[in-house]
């Protein structure tokens, strides 16, 4: 995990300044600014499951159900498995007699990954402390650095990079406006977000220069508030008629506005440089959400979801909205239970498995994220790993 941040770190620099006269990176994918490793074993379909600290981020509707208290502090290292031999790749090729041999094994290399694209996010570090109706997260650290390679001018290597800093509290209390058959909710989360990103499309010229390697003064920064804001539904069974079967599935429906505000990140503390810009606003975006209940069975209770995610964002298509997912949490004891899930990210399959033991929380997730355009489709198949100290 340190060989990749001090990588990230390289290529931040070498995004940032290589060369004057860069071409604009082209990006295909829906970056969000928290993402849960559980979530993403279901497929990320968790706005009407979110169940634990991650309701802060997901629906903050969902803490008023809550019956107890959660500190959750964590680690977390995600990339996909080429990454590392991309970076095997860039330094052979700095090794190479400065000058025209130097350039063409950078231009080589390019042209070799062509359409290919790379993920890494690390590390994401935080800690959330969530409560009946209430929850505060701190996420100091949360790095993560896209590689895509495209024709443009020429073969490019598109870099989008991004280091959020998040503090944010949430509320949320019940409704009555139903009548007492029917549980509604309702959540805010305020939220504030300084950015670090650059976007830069480096070509194998701007490679083969290592004078200006380290220089960060094209970085754009900003920090701003927001606000998110959900809504869950828990309608009563019918006992009799057609719709009786639902008391095997106990159905319930979410819906979450996120960056309702979008105003951008407007404020610059001037950190990377005094001439630093205004990085992209996070963008306002809508989720829909469902989950289905199944009856327990021993010790394990499963459960359904299907979500529509992010719908507003610049990128989303109908694929890159849709996530479905399974989970089967079990319980042995309260300092012994875990959970096995399964699911469509973006119609890419998606895996998770968590495991508690007393105040040690492990989960890993394998899933496929979406990064190509609606005509091209990519997958970009992705691992995570997360430890954490749950209490």
């Amino acid at each position: 995990m340190c060989r990749l941040l001090c990588v990230s770190v390289l290529w931040f620099g070498m995004s940032a300044g290589a060369f004057a006269d860069t071409v604009k990176s082209l990006d295909f994918s829906i970056h969000e600014e928290y993402i849960s490793t559980r979530a993403l074993g279901m497929g990320n379909a968790f706005t009407a499951v979110a169940d634990d600290h991650s309701a802060i981020f997901y629906n903050p509707a969902l803490l008023p159900l809550r019956t107890d208290g959660q500190l959750r502090m964590m680690l977390r290292a995600g990339m996909d498995v080429k990454s590392l031999d991309l970076f095997d790749e860039i330094d052979a090729a700095g090794k190479k007699p400065e000058g025209a041999e130097r350039n063409q094994a950078y231009s080589d290399l390019i042209v070799s990954h062509y359409g290919d694209h790379f993920n890494y996010r690390v590390p994401t570090i935080g800690a959330m402390w969530v409560r009946p109706k209430w929850g505060i997260a701190f996420i100091p650290a949360d790095l993560s650095l896209d590689i895509g390679v495209h024709r443009q001018v020429g073969p490019m290597l598109n870099v989008n990079l991004y280091i959020d800093s998040t503090l944010a509290f949430s509320y949320g209390d019940k409704l009555k406006w139903l009548g007492k058959k029917h549980l509604l909710t309702w959540g805010v989360t305020t939220k504030a977000i300084h950015r670090v990103y650059v976007g830069q499309a480096l070509s194998a010229g701007a490679l083969a220069d290592g004078s200006d390697v380290m220089d960060t003064s094209q970085a754009n920064e900003g920090m701003g508030l927001d606000i998110d804001i959900g809504n869950y539904w828990k309608p009563p069974v019918a006992k009799s008629g057609f719709f009786k079967f639902f008391r095997y599935m106990k159905p319930s429906f979410s819906f979450v506005a996120r960056n309702v505000l979008d105003y951008g990140l407007k404020r610059n503390f001037h950190f990377i440089s005094e001439d630093s810009g205004e990085p992209p606003k996070l963008g306002r975006r809508f989720d829909v959400g469902s989950k289905f209940e199944l009856p327990r069975w021993w010790v394990f209770e499963p459960k359904l979801a299907f979500d529509m995610r992010n719908m507003g964002h610049e990128n989303w298509t109908y694929k890159k909205g849709a996530h479905m997912g399974a989970e089967m949490s079990w319980k042995m004891y309260n300092w012994w239970k875990g959970h096995w899930s399964v699911g469509f990210n973006q119609s890419y399959w998606t895996a998770g498995v968590g495991l508690k033991l007393a105040w040690f929380q492990l989960d890993a997730v394998s899933y496929g994220e979406e990064v190509g355009t609606e005509s091209a489709p990519n997958e970009n198949r992705r691992y995570m790993l997360e430890l954490a100290l749950d209490f």
